[in-house]
Formats: C-alpha cells, structure tokens, sequence
C-alpha cells in the first residue's frame, strides 16, 4: 500500500518537475529572443543617432572647409574655430554610439556591421588626428589630401543619411556606397577589404 502511494506521488512529482523545467525552458527562450531583438533595435537605434549627428558633422564640416580657402581674418577664423569644435564634438559623440554597437546578434550581417564600426571609427582617428594637428600648429590650415579627406568625411556621413531614411536600411549598401570615399579617408582600407574577403 505505502509502495503504491509512494510510486504514484513520485510519478506526480517528476511529471510535475517536468512540467515546470518546460514552462521555464519556454520562458528563457522567449526572454533570450526578447533580449537579441532588443539588441538589433538598439543597433538599428544608434545608426539612426550616428546618421543625424553625422548630417550635422557634414554640414559644419562642409562649412569648414569653404572657410579653409577664404582670407584668413579674425571673423573667418572664429567661424573655423566653432565649426571645428562642433565637428569634433559630434565625432567624440559618434565614437561613443559605435562603441556601444554590438554586433553579437546580428546574424549573417553581423561582419557588415563590423565593417560599418571600423569604418567610421577610422572616421573618427581621422577628425581627432587634425584636432591634434590645429591645436599644435595653432593654424586651421589644411593640405589637399587633407581637404579631399574631409570630403570623403562629408560623403561617408551624407550617404549613411541618405540610406538612413529609407524604410528598410540594408548595411550593405551602405558599406558599398562608403566604399570609395574609405578608401580616400583610410589608407589601409583596400588591405582591411581584401582580408575579409569584401
């Protein structure tokens, strides 16, 4: 009788056990979905921050460069010196949304994004190195390679815009149509693209 008893609650307790490990095995796999779709959003969220602050970077750094060519009197360089400083300070903020980029659940696309981080990053070592460089010469002064790869700035950051404002935003284009202006900006980009295999 005790036999009996025993058997059928231990039956009821392991179809029980059961029951619960597959409740939360369903509910672990449906907060882990939750998660990597929150962090694709997320992805998809800061390129749209990097795109409008990017806009703006072009913008201000399109004017700089306009400035660069004209007389250099005190009014021509203060305007230099806010352009500058907004274009820097919208790299630092660009740096810092690539940085929070993570590209560990993005599936098959995960190397393009890989690819877009290390792009603008290598944007971003440009921008820096010619911040270094006025504060040194104390000049906003700039050479032609240095002028076309601002233009190559402006082209990076007005493509990913452009792509940006499409409905469904395909990484890959993107990287195609930056390809041309990288390889201006980033003297090693062609070895960086010929490694990866793009």
């Amino acid at each position: 009788m005790y036999k009996a008893n025993f058997k059928k609650y231990f039956k009821k307790i392991i179809a029980m056990l059961i029951c619960v490990f597959v409740i939360y095995s369903l509910y672990i796999q449906l907060e882990y979905r939750d998660y990597v779709n929150q962090s694709i959003d997320r992805n998809y969220d800061y390129l749209s921050i990097i795109s409008v602050q990017g806009d703006n970077m072009a913008n201000r750094l399109e004017e700089f460069v306009h400035l660069t060519i004209e007389q250099g009197n005190s009014e021509v360089k203060r305007e230099l010196y806010n352009n500058w400083r907004i274009v820097n300070g919208e790299s630092k903020s660009i740096h810092s949304y690539l940085y929070a980029i993570s590209t560990i659940h993005m599936g098959k696309a995960a190397s393009d994004w890989d690819l877009l981080q290390y792009s603008l990053f290598r944007v971003d070592e440009f921008i820096s190195g010619m911040t270094n460089k006025f504060l040194e010469n104390h000049s906003y002064t700039i050479s032609n390679d240095e002028r076309d790869k601002m233009e190559a700035v402006i082209t990076v950051f007005r493509t990913i815009n452009k792509e940006k404002s499409n409905e469904l935003v395909d990484i890959k284009t993107i990287l195609e149509s930056i390809k041309e202006p990288m390889l201006i900006i980033d003297n090693n980009y062609s070895n960086i693209l010929e490694r990866i295999g793009k």
